[in-house]
């Protein structure tokens, strides 16, 4: 999947084919303006204000707080570009399909928190050419460089948990999880989702939560939310620092985490995985994945390739390289699970001997 120009007659379709289009433009001006366009209507609350119904531009603008002119123009934006429908009789603006299972806060895999953080995240992008320059991340160190003011976290941590709505069903279904266990756990998984999801479908297992201190303090509110009780429970550490154990438990699960570390870090992480996995247990290692040649797709792994190196002390990285540091661990890779709901994500498991060598 990727994101590209999508003509709407025969004549612009042909246009294009003869390349008569100026392609970058969309790519670059229009596709600025269009995020914008979504990312300011979620904060003014557009969205939520049309859940009851149609409104006019002059009723929405009146509820939101906007200039009418000013929003007569952002909801005619939205409406070509699939987010609103206009109605003629009454020149009312109403919610798509799309708009109402993606951008409501109320809705099960809204992406609201995830657009208000985005916010955050266009500063970062805006210093792609100081990362390009120097090869440097702009963050000053991933999550360790990020800022340690209570807002950030708990913008980033909803942020989190919005994004992991998306899939959070198709990880629980498809997630290995080896037959009896009972232990699990989540290393970097802080606002809980996916650890509550699987444990949902695994009724004898639980799980344990590894994340940082200040993470764990804005992401408690949401695994409470999930109410599991003691069947999921944080536990403040680093995933690089804090003692594992040794033959702990049955299933180790890291989403998203490893893209934050070098080659080197990943190996060592694996080992200690490695040790605090039983006998039969398994490590599921979620990540966006970068394909092994741009010749082979996978937009969204690099972009994200990129914008994680901005922003973390790595990147993505692909199946075989995970798999090669499990085996590097005295693991037994599966077969990397590619995923429907976010495209360019996949899981890589392995799996640890029933010897107790």
């Amino acid at each position: 999947m990727h994101v590209d120009v999508v003509p709407d007659s025969v004549p612009e379709r042909l246009a294009l084919l003869a390349r008569a289009v100026p392609v970058p433009m969309a790519h670059t001006h229009m596709a600025l303006l269009l995020a914008r366009a979504v990312i300011e209507a979620s904060r003014a609350g557009v969205f939520e204000a049309l859940e009851g119904g149609p409104l006019t531009a002059g009723e929405l603008a009146s509820r939101c707080g906007l200039d009418g002119a000013a929003a007569s123009r952002l909801l005619s934006a939205l409406a070509t570009s699939g987010y609103l429908a206009y109605e003629k009789t009454g020149e009312r603006f109403a919610l798509t399909m799309m708009a109402r299972r993606w951008m409501l806060p109320s809705s099960p895999v809204s992406l609201h928190d995830k657009m208000l953080f985005t916010f955050d995240e266009g500063e970062w992008i805006a210093r792609m050419g100081d990362f390009l320059r120097t090869g440097r991340n702009v963050t000053g160190g991933g999550h360790r460089g990020m800022p340690q003011d209570a807002g950030f976290w708990r913008r980033y941590q909803r942020a989190m948990r919005s994004l992991a709505s998306t899939a959070v069903s198709e990880v629980a279904r498809r997630t290995y999880v080896p037959r009896g266990a009972r232990a699990m756990l989540d290393i970097g998984g802080s606002h809980g989702l996916f650890s509550a999801a699987i444990c949902r479908r695994h009724p004898a297992l639980t799980a344990t939560i590894l994340d940082l201190p200040e993470a764990i303090e804005e992401a408690a509110p949401l695994l409470a939310a999930e109410r599991l009780g003691d069947r999921v429970v944080h536990r403040a550490g680093d995933a690089l620092t804090t003692d594992i154990g040794e033959h702990a438990y049955d299933l180790v699960f890291i989403a998203n985490l490893v893209h934050h570390f070098d080659e080197a870090t990943n190996r060592a992480l694996m080992q200690r995985i490695a040790l605090a996995l039983r006998p039969g247990g398994a490590v599921v290692v979620q990540e966006f994945i970068r394909r092994a040649s741009p010749t082979e797709g996978g937009q969204m792994g690099a972009l994200l390739d990129l914008y994680f190196a901005m922003t973390s002390e790595s990147g993505t990285w692909s199946v075989a390289e995970i798999a090669g540091w499990q085996r590097e661990a005295g693991l037994q890779p599966r077969r990397p699970v590619y995923f429907r709901s976010i495209p360019g994500t996949a899981q890589q498991a392995a799996v640890r001997s029933t010897s107790r060598r």
